[in-house]
């Protein structure tokens, strides 16, 4: 109840971008620290519940948000006891990547189809289509940490040894390569890593171009019947 009415203040998709920003921000700044890792752990679980409550509009939607939701929900509070206890967190991430990885893709197919279905775009929607690009690179930096984790050394890193470090420096990666930026200090090295990376680059530049295109669109179609 308290989650929405903060979102018929500030939109549901725009808490969701709030969520997302906070956690990019404090991600490069926590994860050398332990405890920091715990406060990350601990705010993707509050965006887990954040994220299922606001896209609650739709029934037959939100029982699949939630089934898959409620999978990765135990799963990330499996890490969480894991980060707490010193436990083996690497059988965890067998489940947890992929399981995220869906989640994450699914979450931003339902938010892109609500925003194209819309007749009239408002600030939220403008918010929910910045949301959908952020889990685009969030969700290749998975399928990037979930390679890594299968295939061991498919990318070359310039420091980073331990599987953590990697997952760390493949977010990273992922906007980097996301954007177009490609500054090479993380290069894939395996034919299948180099196949997934260039098609998120490619995927970074189609969402663009579809976005503004939909964009002007809707502007026309607004002017259009003004």
């Amino acid at each position: 109840m308290r989650i929405h009415q903060i979102t018929q203040k500030t939109g549901k998709y725009s808490l969701l971008l709030i969520c997302l920003l906070i956690a990019l921000i404090l991600f490069p700044v926590l994860e050398d620290y332990k405890i920091g890792h715990i406060c990350l752990t601990l705010w993707c679980l509050i965006s887990l519940v954040t994220t299922a409550l606001t896209l609650q509009d739709n029934t037959h939607v939100f029982r699949k948000i939630v089934l898959s939701g409620g999978i990765l929900f135990v799963l990330v509070v499996a890490t969480l006891l894991s980060q707490l206890f010193g436990w083996q967190i690497q059988f965890i991430y067998h489940w947890s990547l992929p399981t995220a990885i869906v989640f994450f893709a699914y979450i931003a197919w339902i938010i892109l189809s609500s925003i194209f279905k819309q007749k009239e775009l408002s600030a939220d929607e403008l918010s929910g289509a910045i949301v959908v690009y952020l889990l685009i690179g969030i969700t290749w930096a998975l399928l990037y940490s979930y390679i890594e984790l299968l295939y061991p050394n498919s990318f070359s890193f310039v420091s980073a040894d331990d599987l953590q470090a990697k997952g760390s420096a493949l977010f990273y990666y992922s906007f980097v390569t996301l954007t177009t930026l490609g500054y090479g200090d993380i290069l894939p090295v395996s034919q299948f890593a180099r196949m997934v990376a260039y098609l998120e680059a490619v995927s970074g530049v189609m969402y663009t171009a579809i976005l503004v295109a939909g964009l002007v669109g809707h502007i026309g179609n607004q002017k259009h019947t003004s």
